[in-house]
């Protein structure tokens, strides 16, 4: 039976300022949402900090109207900073990320053939792609891959199928090795046709017979493929991408035989998962960087 509700689970990388806690009064009136203990904390914090300017600085010296105006601006830069978003990171977490984009050189990467790689490499978290079969080596240390993915879902769909569907993706996500992330891509970009230019290509070679009608045919169908079609951003279609990334060779391996026996199998979750080769997985992380697919 295919659960009816769904939650993201809790993440294990957490502390005790983690914590969540009800604030409610004693009639029962309380917030909408819990409040972090860190944001508690920060709230303390900055009373403390308040009192202290107020009353142990020249700030308190400077009459009711500067203190007034210190206490409004005080305030609000302190709900700034101790205020959490929806993944709970307060705005003084943020606040070192914004202290690294301030910078023009935190802002744009230089992508050049002459420029220092590095910053394009820990922007990405690659660090070099195997030329061999396109497995990907992440800063960090892990290894992945870079799938082009086709599932079975569709709006059209009885509810009994989707049932069966949402099942063997819950099985699916179980079965995944300890250690491993997938990141999923969807994307709008035109047709790649290499496989169908080799096809036309070998049917060339294989012709037994010299027929300048089949030559003009093919020679017909090449130049569609080539100029028409591939990559023309005016035929624009969904494609759908999965990066893997594994701490191990051992859980790589184990995580595409996962893969390949759902494929083969019943094809529930992933219909067709193609392991991209260097070239491709070249041309698809150009998407990142807004290149021209060559």
């Amino acid at each position: 039976m295919a659960k009816q509700r769904f939650k993201i689970p809790t993440t294990l990388d957490v502390s005790y300022f983690d914590m969540e806690f009800n604030v409610k009064s004693k009639n029962g009136v309380g917030l909408n949402r819990p409040v972090s203990a860190k944001t508690i904390l920060f709230a303390l914090l900055a009373a403390f900090g308040w009192f202290y300017l107020v009353f142990q600085s020249f700030i308190g010296k400077g009459g009711i109207p500067i203190i007034i105006g210190f206490t409004i601006a005080w305030i609000c830069l302190s709900v700034l900073l101790a205020r959490a978003d929806k993944t709970n990171r307060t705005g003084l977490e943020l606040l070192f990320s914004m202290i690294n984009y301030l910078p023009k050189s935190g802002r744009y990467v230089p992508v050049r053939m002459s420029d220092v790689v590095y910053p394009l490499q820990y922007l990405l978290n690659i660090k070099t792609i195997d030329p061999e079969d396109g497995r990907i080596h992440f800063l960090d240390g892990q290894i992945g891959h870079c799938y082009h993915i086709v599932g079975s879902a569709s709006a059209l769909m009885f509810e009994q199928d989707k049932q069966i569907i949402m099942d063997k993706v819950d099985a699916f996500y179980r079965k995944l090795p300890v250690g491993v992330e997938v990141i999923y891509d969807t994307v709008y970009e035109g047709h790649s046709v290499d496989e169908q230019l080799q096809a036309v290509k070998e049917t060339k070679q294989e012709l037994k017979v010299k027929s300048n009608g089949l030559n003009a045919l093919l020679r017909e169908q090449h130049d569609i493929l080539k100029y028409a079609i591939n990559n023309n951003q005016g035929l624009t279609s969904l494609h759908q991408y999965l990066v893997v990334r594994a701490p191990s060779e051992s859980a790589l391996t184990e995580f595409e035989n996962l893969l390949i026996g759902d494929v083969e199998g019943d094809g529930l979750m992933f219909r067709l998962a193609k392991t991209l080769n260097y070239k491709e997985t070249e041309r698809y992380f150009k998407l990142f960087l807004g290149a021209n697919h060559q």
